[in-house]
């Protein structure tokens, strides 16, 4: 007889893991590759074994297929086959994905670090044995003898599917499982030693080896209290110096009937700095503070030729009298030019043509937020291997993917040195599938379309590893989300609002903002039913609404795809599709609210 597992309902591969080894008396498992987050999910249950002295030696055999890479989207397995199966050479293999896989961003949690020092404790003694096969395998397959109390009943089973030892594979994602008790185990015992006779074996050095690896060479690495705190105030420093300039950019200003205010020389030298060291800046003050002015002295120090691209009614007249044009005639930028936003085409043409053309100023660059935009494309062509400064008052609304959309009109995004591993497109794609989760949930945990529910249910299990949502603990992740992305950002953006300004001496011109004043109007109960009915017609279609907006949203209807509405998967479009899908949404929402 066999048991479906498939991740779905209360049906997850670890929940059975976990019961069936805290019952085995051995275990033989062959996966793709080890990866600690598959233990860390067995933890306690290992654990509770171990304590209670139920772990004996080579209790648990991992087998491990594959070896893995890492690439954009983060660590993948790898099969790469070899003409020569070199003992050797399959050793250094696996010690490269280990330590890849030990440097994988999910494992940097507080309690990964106890959970290592216990896995490390099983190879030591030998409880844990590790051996990789020759050739590539992709197969997963666990095998279970059941201990004295379940003899009886079952003596061994065994579990083979497309899971994977993972976090993802044994909980998350969906995945297809098959779990066998009456026939098979024999022949599946005897495939899995046949593999473990013949695969490479490591001795006490090389499980040495392993354990220095991770000791020494991965995010668990001890690092003592001083060391940090060095790191730490050497990474500020870097952070807050910036470039010093000369009395020239201050009489410049004076000249021209500008306050040198010292907020505005302090963004140049930041800004100077972020360009030397990423390529680029995002000057991303409030409103009012000068941003234009910021962006035209780092231009002067700079010293390069190079164009502004803007919204038409920035550009000014041809008399120099107002917009950009009077910016860059008042700080001497006389070979400068300005284009319009909606004139990108010409302008790449002209960028390319014109070799001296070496910074690229974006202002309101909030509008090149959407990668997927023909405006983006020739934007983005538009400032390769150039030096970017985008101007904007409001970066950081919206999604991940928006921020990470503008850092790479300036950095490379799997060579960024934005972040320590250089990878700032893994990172953002993380940060972008988690953003994705918390909003569903946020937004449907409690909507009448039950499969609408179920969703958000699974989509909390993924992030939160629990199947009742508690929607503090949403709010929670969000607000940490927001801070990892925005400590990301630190080091290329400058943003300061009017409180900031406060902490400078010298007095600074600006407008009274007055608190708002507040005004109260009493509906009748005629009007408050008309304002429900109102509110009620224009909510979701799933939800009784009546707005359909078939004028704003005619893919809809020309597709079939109906049900898509405010989900997050993907219809089955094609890629143009898809983006005039995405675009009509988004403009039938608008007219919705």
């Amino acid at each position: 007889m066999g048991t479906f597992i498939t991740n779905s309902g209360e049906k997850s591969l670890k929940e059975r893991l976990q019961t069936l080894i805290g019952n085995s008396e051995e275990l033989k498992f062959l996966v793709g590759f080890f990866y600690f987050s598959g233990i860390r999910e067995l933890y306690e249950t290992l654990k509770t074994l171990y304590e209670s002295e139920a772990l004996k030696e080579e209790h648990l055999k991992i087998l491990v297929g594959l070896n893995i890479d890492k690439s954009a989207y983060g660590i993948y397995e790898s099969a790469r086959r070899q003409r020569v199966y070199s003992g050797n050479k399959l050793k250094k293999d696996f010690y490269r994905s280990l330590k890849t896989a030990f440097n994988s961003e999910e494992l940097d949690r507080k309690e990964t670090y106890e959970q290592i020092e216990f896995f490390i404790q099983l190879l030591k003694e030998g409880k844990l044995v590790l051996r990789k096969t020759r050739e590539p395998n992709h197969a997963k397959l666990y095998l279970f003898k059941m201990n004295e109390s379940f003899k009886q009943v079952i003596p061994a089973l065994f579990i083979t599917g497309s899971s994977n030892l993972t976090k993802a594979g044994l909980e998350s994602q969906d995945e297809f499982n098959v779990e066998i008790m009456d026939f098979g185990f024999r022949e599946a015992e005897k495939y899995f030693d046949r593999l473990w006779n013949r695969a490479i074996a490591f001795s006490k050095e090389d499980i040495d080896k392993i354990i220095s690896i991770l000791t020494k060479n991965s995010l668990i690495r001890e690092i003592t209290p001083f060391t940090a705190y060095a790191y730490l105030l050497k990474t500020y420093l870097e952070l807050h110096k910036g470039k010093d300039l000369g009395e020239e950019l201050k009489r410049l200003m004076k000249a021209k009937g500008y306050i040198p205010y010292t907020y505005q020389l302090e963004a140049v030298s930041q800004a100077l700095a972020n360009c030397e060291a990423h390529g680029g800046t995002l000057i991303a003050d409030v409103v009012g503070l000068g941003k234009t002015v910021i962006a035209c002295l780092v231009a002067k120090a700079l010293g390069k030729r190079g164009i502004v691209i803007c919204p038409p009614h920035l550009i000014g007249d041809e008399n120099r009298t107002s917009g950009w044009k009077k910016y860059l005639s008042d700080f001497k930028l006389y070979d400068w030019e300005v284009r319009s936003v909606g004139k990108l085409e010409s302008t790449l043409e002209f960028v390319r043509e014109s070799e001296d053309i070496e910074i690229i100023i974006v202002d309101e660059a909030h509008r090149f937020r959407n990668e997927r935009t023909q405006s983006y494309h020739y934007l983005n062509e538009i400032c390769r291997g150039k030096i970017v400064l985008l101007l904007t008052a409001t970066p950081f609304n919206n999604r991940p993917s928006d921020l990470y959309a503008l850092l790479k009109l300036f950095t490379v995004p799997r060579k960024s040195t934005i972040v320590l591993d250089e990878n700032l497109e893994e990172r953002f794609s993380r940060y972008e599938a988690e953003f994705r989760k918390l909003s569903y949930i946020r937004n449907y945990h409690n909507s009448l379309v039950e499969k609408r529910r179920n969703r958000a249910i699974r989509y909390y299990r993924d992030v939160f590893g629990e199947s009742s949502i508690n929607m503090s603990k949403v709010k929670g992740r969000t607000r940490g989300l927001a801070r990892e992305i925005r400590a990301i950002l630190e080091p290329v953006v400058i943003r300061r609002n009017r409180l900031d300004l406060r902490h400078y001496k010298e007095k600074i011109d600006l407008p009274e903002v007055k608190d708002p004043s507040e005004w109260f109007f009493e509906l009748t109960e005629e009007q408050l039913e008309f304002y429900d009915e109102v509110i009620k017609s224009f909510s979701q279609l799933e939800d009784g609404g009546r707005f359909k907006g078939a004028i704003y949203f005619p893919i809809r209807y020309e597709k079939g795809v109906f049900d898509y509405l405010g989900d997050s998967e993907e219809p089955e479009l094609n890629e143009e599709e898809s983006f005039i899908y995405l675009y009509q949404k988004n403009l039938y929402d608008f007219m919705r609210r």
